[in-house]
């Protein structure tokens, strides 16, 4: 399957594509003869869907007429899947099980690096921690030929191997482990970070990755890992808001996209501990185009004011 968002978000496009077409889409027969398999660059046109709130949107799906319904759900079980956003796109695969596909703060994050790009022709080094699926390094260096070298990183070991399958750029280095141990005594022009931003009472302490530890730690820090004038872009989620800007970080916020979407995170939904944890927190309890919990997310970027790269 291939899932492609417009630019502007407003649309996503939904295609079968390769074994889809004869398993799923009926065209298995071509002049008398049986036909198993398409190639991965053929595919058809299944459905669009406007404004999306989620890329997996089971509420809209679910409205459909009975055929197209079932035929979109069997595509999204379906592997792999292809995520595309301007022109970029990266491959989610069975082998990639502890790895999220691409969503839709993800395809906003891509939107906001798209609205700095034109003011970012100085940066020459770049880092991404926490890349999943690889998607926002690959956007980032499809866009930026200026770009030198760019680190991509991620405690997870599969995460690594989603984005070292998807980036095929000799610009690009890739490490498994914790990135702030990586880049300690390290500066860089751009760093990049989509993290956790949900908080969770009692999370792990001792693994970054849980919870909003890394989040804090980039909007408080994260200027020493950064030259004169380096911009480090990153996602706020209302969720987190208030816990994370307990104290002013020292460099300015600057909001680059932000967007409603509803919460659905299967985990966190069925932990009544947890829910009630973020109901304290602005979380906010709204039944509305088929999701009862909602939060606001914002995509910023802060930038090391000594050197004006903007």
């Amino acid at each position: 399957m291939i899932i492609k968002i417009s630019n502007d978000l407003k649309k996503e496009e939904i295609f079968a594509n390769g074994i889809e077409l004869a398993s799923i889409m009926g065209k298995d027969r071509k002049n008398g003869k049986r036909i198993l398999n398409y190639p991965p660059s053929k595919k058809v046109f299944v459905h669009l869907f406007k404004n999306p709130v989620l890329i997996t949107d089971n509420y809209q799906i679910a409205k459909l007429s009975p055929t197209k319904r079932d035929t979109i759900f069997s595509l999204f079980n379906s592997r792999p899947r292809i995520v595309e956003y301007g022109g970029v796109g990266v491959e989610w695969a069975e082998k990639y099980k502890t790895v999220w596909c691409p969503s839709i703060d993800t395809i906003l994050f891509a939107k906001g690096i798209q609205n700095i790009l034109p003011k970012l022709k100085k940066v020459k080094t770049a880092v991404e921690i926490g890349c999943g699926s690889g998607f926002l390094s690959k956007y980032l260096l499809a866009k930026n030929k200026q770009i030198k070298s760019m680190l991509i990183n991620d405690i997870n070991p599969d995460a690594i191997s989603c984005a070292k399958d998807n980036i095929k750029d000799k610009r690009a280095k890739f490490f498994v482990g914790n990135g702030l141990e990586l880049i300690k005594n390290k500066k860089f022009d751009l760093i990049i970070c989509n993290p956790p931003y949900v908080p969770r009472p009692k999370g792990i302490g001792d693994n970054p990755y849980e919870g909003i530890g890394l989040l804090y730690h980039f909007l408080h820090h994260g200027q020493k890992y950064l030259n004169e004038g380096g911009i480090l872009i990153t996602n706020i989620s209302s969720l987190s808001e208030k816990i994370v800007l307990n104290k002013q970080p020292l460099m300015k916020i600057n909001i680059l996209e932000k967007m409603r979407v509803p919460l659905k995170v299967n985990n966190i939904m069925n932990n009544p501990s947890w829910l009630k944890y973020l109901e304290k927190n602005n979380l906010n309890k709204n039944f509305n185009q088929g999701y009862e919990y909602w939060q606001n997310i914002k995509i910023v970027f802060l930038e090391n004011k000594n050197l004006n790269i903007l």
